[in-house]
């Protein structure tokens, strides 16, 4: 008997909002340069994940919010730790909103997806 995965789980491993089994996402985060490959329905209960054309646009704001929270974080944490030259705070920020970003990517996209889609979990077995 599989058991329920709760919203929270689902949403951290990347995983279709109707069933909660299947994944979002083609490749694993890090392990590809496809990392942005999304697949087009649910392996499990056949759920389309683009729901409409140009749907994703909107998940460039979740994006830019941790883009954001991760520049701020970054910025506060050398300023008071390290009082380090204006050029460390601009590489430090590159460097991780860079390195971040196929996390970035997947996550705005699998929130934007469990917010908006208007899609709902269903215990079908």
């Amino acid at each position: 008997m599989d058991r329920e995965i709760s919203a929270g789980r689902a949403i951290l491993e990347q995983r279709c909002p109707r069933c909660r089994k299947g994944r979002l996402f083609i490749n694993r985060g890090y392990g590809s340069l496809r990392f942005y490959q999304m697949k087009q329905q649910c392996d499990t209960c056949e759920q389309v994940f683009d729901p409409e054309p140009g749907f994703y646009f909107g998940a460039m704001y979740i994006s830019y919010a941790f883009l954001v929270g991760i520049s701020v974080t970054s910025w506060v944490l050398l300023y008071f730790f390290f009082s380090p030259p204006f050029k460390i705070y601009v590489i430090v920020i590159l460097a991780a909103n860079v390195l971040l970003l196929p996390l970035i990517f997947r996550y705005s996209r699998t929130l934007f997806l469990y917010g908006f889609g208007g899609i709902k979990y269903s215990r079908r077995k």
